[in-house]
Order: structure tokens, then C-alpha cells, then sequence
């Protein structure tokens, strides 16, 4: 699985991809901007989006425009704002996360979770498969 994190906050960007590619046995890139996302190769099965972007684009702008060129992509929408998935969503993301202290988590919990992500086929596929006899 391969995750593209756009955060403005280099250190926070840089302890969430080591986080999640912990957590979730998965490959992390982390980008400064969503500019910098959009001229990458976009391989990415799952993108991370904040809105937190000073000058660049901001977040919703960039998942409008991750959404047009990765139509099938899953998509995670993060705002420290209330009410925000009501941008969020519309320009795109299939999902919204309102920070709030333990956001790591709640992404690992969404992105196992969430029907679209590849890692929530993995683990069903997992919990259903016949256990193995010596």
C-alpha cells in the first residue's frame, strides 16, 4: 500500500509518515504542498490532505484536483476546522478527519476501516481466511 501525505508542517508531516507506514506496514511519502503531490507520479493507492497550506493551494483545492486525476483513489480530507467535511467531501474526499489530539490513530482506524482503502479488503480477506493446521 502506498500513502501520499500533503501537510504544510514539516515536522508534523515527517512523525505522521513515519507513524503510519509503522503502523500500517505501508509506504509513505510525505509532500510540503498539494502542488508538489499533483507533479508527483500520483502512484499512491491512498491520499492524506490537509488544509494547512499558507501560500500554496489549500487542501480542498487539492483534492478537487487529485480527485480528476485519480478518479478511483481514496481520499482523506484533515482540518483542525468543525464543519469542514462539508468542503471536503463535495471537492472529492471519500473521507474527513477532524483533528483533534489523536489523529494518527484515527487515520490508521480509517484507512483500515473505510470500504475503499486497500487495507480494509486486506483485512477482511485476513479475518476470513481458514486458519492454517500444523
Amino acid at each position: 500500500m502506498k500513502i501520499s501525505i500533503a501537510h504544510g508542517h514539516r515536522p508534523t508531516r515527517e512523525v505522521l509518515a513515519r507513524a503510519l507506514a509503522s503502523q500500517l506496514q505501508a509506504e509513505v511519502t510525505p509532500f510540503s504542498s498539494v502542488e508538489n503531490v499533483l507533479v508527483s507520479s500520483l502512484d499512491y493507492d491512498i491520499f492524506v490532505v490537509y488544509n494547512n497550506f499558507e501560500r500554496n493551494m489549500d487542501g480542498i483545492t487539492g483534492v478537487s484536483k487529485i480527485r480528476e486525476q485519480k478518479p478511483h483513489a481514496f481520499i482523506i480530507g484533515v482540518s483542525y476546522k468543525p464543519y469542514y467535511e462539508k468542503k471536503f467531501l463535495p471537492a472529492g474526499a471519500d473521507a474527513f478527519l477532524l483533528r483533534a489530539g489523536n489523529e494518527i490513530e484515527e487515520l490508521v482506524r480509517i484507512i483500515q476501516t473505510h470500504p475503499k482503502s486497500h487495507a480494509a479488503d486486506d483485512r477482511r480477506r485476513s479475518a476470513t481466511a481458514p486458519e492454517e493446521r500444523p
